[in-house]
C-alpha cells in the first residue's frame, strides 16, 4: 500500500523548506498547505499570489483529494492545523491512516517573521495552539507520542535531522534530495510570496544571526500578547523533539 505522510506545522516553521527535500526525493507526490483552501480564497485578507482554482475548497473534498492522490502514489502533505482544526481534531481516520510529523518553531522567531508577511493575522493563526491540539488527539490516537522536530535543528544540522526522520518513517535517505535549484516549485504558487527564501535557497541553510528582534515586541504589543499565548504548547512539544 503507498504511503501517506502528514507533516503538520504552524506558519513560518520552515515546513516549507522541509516540504522541498520530499518535492526533491521524487518518490511522493507532495502537496503544499491543501486545507488552506477551506481556510481561504482569494479574496481574504490575508496575502496571496496565482490562486489555484482546480483545488477543493471544503474539509471534506480536499481529505479526498489526497485519499485518491494515495491509490497511485505515496503522498506527502504538509500542512497547518488551524487551517482545518475543528474537522481534523474530529476524523480519527484521516490521521489514522497516515505517519504524522510535528514541526514546531520557537515562537518570538516565528511570530515576527509571521508579522512582516502579514502584519494583521490573526491570534489563532499563529499557530502552536492548534498544533498542540494535533498532537494530543495523535497521541491518544496511537498510544505513543507523535515524531516532533525543532526548526532550530533542522536549520543547523540538516542532514542529521532528515536522516533521522528518514529511519523514523522506514524511507531511504536520498542525499541528491538535500539541494535543488532555486525555482518556485508549482506546489507554492498560491503562497510564493510567504516563501520568498524558500524558493531562493538551495538547501536548508542555518540563518546567518539568531537573534530575535526584541524591537518589534516593544512597538507592537500585540505580538508579545500572542507570544505569551502560544509559548507553552511550543514548550510543551519541544519537550519530545527528536
Amino acid at each position: 500500500m503507498n504511503r501517506m505522510i502528514g507533516l503538520w506545522a504552524h506558519p513560518r516553521s520552515r515546513s516549507t523548506v522541509l516540504e522541498r527535500v520530499f518535492i526533491e526525493r521524487g518518490d511522493f507526490e507532495v502537496f503544499h498547505e491543501p486545507f488552506a483552501h477551506m481556510a481561504f480564497s482569494e479574496d481574504s485578507a490575508i496575502p496571496s499570489d496565482e490562486w489555484d482554482h482546480s483545488l477543493p475548497t471544503t474539509y471534506q473534498g480536499i481529505k479526498e483529494h489526497l485519499v485518491t492522490a494515495r491509490e497511485r502514489t505515496n503522498v506527502f502533505h504538509k500542512d497547518m492545523c488551524y487551517h482545518c482544526l475543528d474537522d481534523l481534531k474530529v476524523d480519527v481516520g484521516f490521521l489514522a491512516q497516515q505517519d504524522n510529523i510535528f514541526l514546531i518553531r520557537e515562537p518570538a522567531s516565528s511570530i515576527i517573521s509571521h508579522h512582516r508577511v502579514h502584519p494583521d493575522m490573526p491570534l489563532q493563526a499563529i499557530g502552536h495552539k492548534a498544533l498542540y491540539d494535533i498532537f494530543c488527539v495523535v497521541t491518544k490516537l496511537t498510544g505513543k507520542v507523535p515524531y516532533v522536530i525543532n526548526a532550530d535543528d533542522l536549520a543547523a544540522e540538516p542532514e542529521r535531522v532528515i536522516r533521522k526522520l528518514c529511519d523514523h518513517l522506514g524511507i531511504e535517505f536520498l542525499p541528491h534530495a538535500m539541494t535543488w535549484k532555486r525555482e518556485c516549485p508549482q506546489q507554492w504558487k498560491t503562497w510564493r510570496s510567504w516563501h520568498a527564501a524558500a524558493e531562493n535557497s538551495e538547501r536548508i541553510v542555518s540563518p546567518d544571526h539568531q537573534t530575535i528582534d526584541s524591537e518589534a515586541f516593544e512597538q507592537y504589543p500585540k505580538l508579545k500578547e500572542m507570544y505569551e499565548y502560544h509559548r507553552t504548547f511550543y514548550a510543551r512539544m519541544n519537550e519530545f523533539c527528536q
